[in-house]
């Protein structure tokens, strides 16, 4: 996750505006049961908003990023679940729509997002009427548009998909039809069959916004339809809204996904569609913030807001967020316009003005450049010629649902390696945690681009786990028989330290880099003459702790190359580098004695064949893992200068 920092809200709050609408609220109404439309003077102990983990109590643009940004910083509204102030205290659902349509224009807000759960009980249409007059503030005027959503509050069968409700019936639709927003605001672009799901997209000096609005339960039909949106604004950033998204965890901080919904949309649509950069969801009690990496190895801001369970049901709190393009970081704080127009000395503690003040740095310029293209993912490391370059640090580490273990390929080609089991030697699955076998950590070579490392920690007898692809980015040229998977020239480099503990009963012929097809198959495959059971290529540790590099080439399979008996808790640099004619082995610069001793010409690989990380093959098959960490490890299509090397990057 990105490192939070604290910044200080630069708005001025008109506090007499705000006491006059206040007044002109009269007395009471039948928006609240035993409510006062001027703040109460006793508390009853709720602090207004710390989270306890738990589900709904009721149910079931674009900046230069390089210090010369001529854009102006504007902020999007969020209102979090209403549903507590349609029932029982309309007038702080309405102080906060009052505040936006006074202030959309000192504080440049350029798109309100409702989360869902607009009322509390969707057959009280007292609440539904208490939403509408809140919400026909916003509607008085085109430059305040909004987008809305149902919650699981808002529909009759919270347990039903969206495809599967009676459309007719439903109170939501008739209170917030498409015709409504189409009528009120340019933003808006549109709905899908249901009507519960829409879309705006929203322009501010010159960056279009596309703005996705979710219903509470997604359907795959919903997924399809959103994902056609999108194809049809591949170059719009987009922001995304449902009510369910993200829970928070019992410590009351940590944001995870919540099964039933959150984790679908994440694997269904967010994590491959690169240009969602900002989700938000409501319904769970609290406030957390998760950054996820998406396919493209891009940062995704991912919020829970909802402050319902506390004081008065949230005491008017909502969130505004900063596009801040002088810092390049988007700014975000929950702030309560109905405490804001409370004397300051009449104030209970439980009248919290502002809370949860943090800021999130984001690129605006790069973020929202080559979207779905995967460019946006090259690392400063993957220079020209680079083919795959796994960085196994937590920055390069995907965001996945399940709690499985992926790294993204920083040169942009989708080879993206992923974390799978090895079985002991009685042929069962490692035993124990996976923090047991494999850890990524905040331990960084003195060299290379590497934040952190990745640590092995297993072994053959007792199992462990190692990381894989198919390498869909490495087919290389044809060969001398016509077919793919022919390199004429390389330079592969790889960042490794082996542990205190390494013995070679443990861990001898395991592999630090492996293309598993052995020797025979990728020779036959490439009609060249030559055999063996080894991995076809492969940069191994030997029994006797010595690096060594198996590679089968054009000109069949030459002599291995080696290096000398290296030490434990040292990083290294291993550089293989082939210019057409002969393979030479480089560690920590220094060229070793058995090396180049034949001609070799490039290397020959199976396309569509497993390439591993932490794991030797033998007859095709896994086998000897590695143990130790591994930072960094590439692949180029030429022999780099010593300039080039990882090992002269510092």
């Amino acid at each position: 996750m990105n490192a939070l920092r604290p910044v200080g809200w630069r708005a001025t709050w008109l506090v007499i505006l705000l006491s006059l609408f206040l007044s002109a609220c009269g007395g009471d109404s039948s928006s609240h049961s035993g409510g006062d439309p001027t703040p109460p003077d006793t508390g009853n102990g709720d602090n207004g908003g710390d989270g306890d983990g738990g589900g709904d109590d009721g149910g079931d643009g674009d900046g230069d990023g390089d210090g010369g940004n001529t854009r102006q910083s504007f902020t999007v509204a969020v209102i979090p679940d209403t549903q507590k102030y349609a029932r029982y205290s309309q007038e702080r659902y309405t102080v906060q729509t009052q505040w936006i349509a006074d202030h959309y224009q000192d504080e440049n807000i350029k798109f309100t997002l409702h989360l869902g759960d607009v009322v509390d009980r969707a057959r009280e249409s007292y609440e539904w009427s208490n939403a509408r007059e809140a919400m026909q503030i916003l509607e008085s005027n085109p430059e305040t548009p909004y987008s809305v959503l149902a919650g699981n509050h808002d529909v009759l069968n919270s347990g039903q998909w969206d495809d599967q409700r009676d459309l007719s019936a439903e109170p939501f639709l008739q209170h917030f039809p498409a015709s409504l927003q189409a009528a009120n605001f340019s933003t808006f672009k549109g709905t899908d069959s249901t009507g519960f799901n829409s879309y705006h997209i929203f322009e501010t000096d010159g960056q279009a916004f596309l703005v996705l609005a979710l219903d509470w339960r997604s359907s795959d039909q919903t997924i399809a339809w959103a994902q056609d949106v999108l194809d049809q604004h591949p170059d719009l950033p987009a922001i995304l809204t449902t009510h369910q998204l993200l829970n928070i965890a019992a410590d009351g901080e940590t944001a995870i996904f919540t099964p039933e919904h959150g984790a679908p949309l994440w694997e269904k649509l967010i994590r491959s569609n690169d240009q969602i950069f900002l989700t938000f969801n409501g319904h769970h009690h609290g406030e957390a913030m998760m950054v996820g990496k998406n396919d493209y190895g891009r940062d995704v801001v991912m919020v829970v807001v909802d402050y319902q369970s506390g004081f008065w049901g949230g005491n008017g709190m909502m969130q505004l967020v900063t596009f801040d393009y002088s810092d390049d970081e988007l700014d975000f704080i929950s702030y309560s316009p109905w405490v804001a127009a409370i004397d300051e000395a009449s104030r209970q503690p439980q009248d919290e003005l502002s809370r949860w003040e943090f800021s999130v740095p984001m690129d605006f310029e790069q973020r929202f450049s080559n979207m779905n293209q995967g460019e946006g993912v090259v690392a400063p490391g993957s220079i020209e010629g680079t083919q795959a370059y796994w960085i196994l640090d937590s920055d390069h580490q995907l965001t996945a649902t399940d709690n499985s273990v992926k790294f993204m390929d920083a040169s942009g080609n989708g080879n993206t390696m992923t974390l799978v089991s090895y079985n002991n030697a009685e042929g069962n699955d490692p035993q124990g945690a996976l923090s047991d076998f494999f850890q990524v950590t905040a331990d960084a070579p003195p060299f290379g681009y590497a934040t952190g490392s990745a640590a092995f920690m297993g072994n053959n007898a007792i199992g462990g786990y190692y990381l894989t692809t198919d390498g869909p980015g490495l087919t290389f040229e044809k060969s001398g028989a016509g077919q793919p998977g022919y390199l004429p020239q390389y330079t592969i480099e790889a960042v490794v330290r082996l542990p205190e503990d390494w013995t070679p009963g443990s861990n001898q012929w395991s592999g630090i880099l492996n293309h598993q097809p052995g020797i025979t198959r990728v020779c036959n495959y490439h009609s060249v003459s030559c055999s063996g059971s080894d991995a076809s290529l492969g940069l191994n540790v030997s029994s006797l702790k010595e690096f060594q590099w198996v590679s089968t080439s054009q000109n069949g399979k030459g002599q291995d190359n080696w290096s000398w008996e290296v030490s434990n808790e040292y990083w290294y640099h291993i550089a293989m580098v082939n210019d057409g004619e002969r393979v030479q082995m480089y560690v920590d610069g220094s060229l070793v004695m058995r090396t180049g001793v034949d001609e070799q010409q490039g290397l020959l690989v199976e396309p569509g064949q497993p390439w591993s990380i932490g794991v030797n093959s033998w007859q095709g098959n896994p086998s000897n893992l590695f143990a130790g960490d591994i930072a960094e490890i590439r692949i180029n299509n030429r022999a780099l200068g010593r300039d080039e090397w990882l090992y002269n990057q510092r």
